[in-house]
């Protein structure tokens, strides 16, 4: 990594930690839960604010990225920004977007630039990033139903649902279907 995107990248994550009152980048998974849990608008509007008002790039990806994904066993990796873009444009027109892989969410952001009304199904195998997508569909004001849970066996083991609101969308728990 150049050493300015590693400036960067300090910069940050050291903002992002000070906006969720946290002091290592593993208290900001719960963090996260806890602001989407409690539909904490402020945080939200900082986090926004901080970024410039540019929800089009998934910010917290790199913060996840470089600091808690689990390359060696689960081989997390992150999807550059011109994939997803060029994948969104493959997809073609539907009600519903499918992510069977949806991590921090950079397919869905991308989706979400090209149509701000979309609505999406997603699936994640791995709670640690959850919180960020949770977040990054809620700061965004996406529409979504994410599924916790291994799609290659059908499992669930958690759900939420992230609808519209006002400015933000509000996340909320929902028993997983069987």
């Amino acid at each position: 990594m150049e050493m300015y995107l590693i400036v960067e990248l300090l910069e940050m994550k050291t903002k992002v930690l000070e906006i969720f009152n946290v002091q290592t980048v593993e208290e900001l998974t719960n963090a996260l839960m806890r602001c989407v849990n409690d539909n904490d608008t402020e945080k939200m509007q900082s986090f926004e604010q901080l970024v410039n008002g540019d929800l089009s790039k998934d910010w917290l990806q790199i913060i996840y990225q470089y600091y808690l994904a689990d390359r060696k066993e689960k081989k997390q990796d992150f999807t550059p920004k011109c994939l997803a873009t060029f994948l969104n444009l493959l997809v073609g027109e539907a009600d519903t977007i499918v992510d069977m892989c949806a991590g921090s969410g950079a397919l869905t952001i991308q989706r979400w630039n090209m149509n701000q009304e979309q609505r999406f199904l997603l699936f994640e195998i791995d709670e640690t990033v959850i919180p960020y997508l949770l977040f990054n569909l809620a700061v965004r004001n996406i529409s979504a139903v994410v599924k916790q849970g291994d799609v290659l066996q059908s499992e669930t083991v958690r759900q939420w649902r992230v609808v519209k609101g006002g400015k933000y969308g509000y996340v909320s728990c929902i028993e997983p279907s069987l």
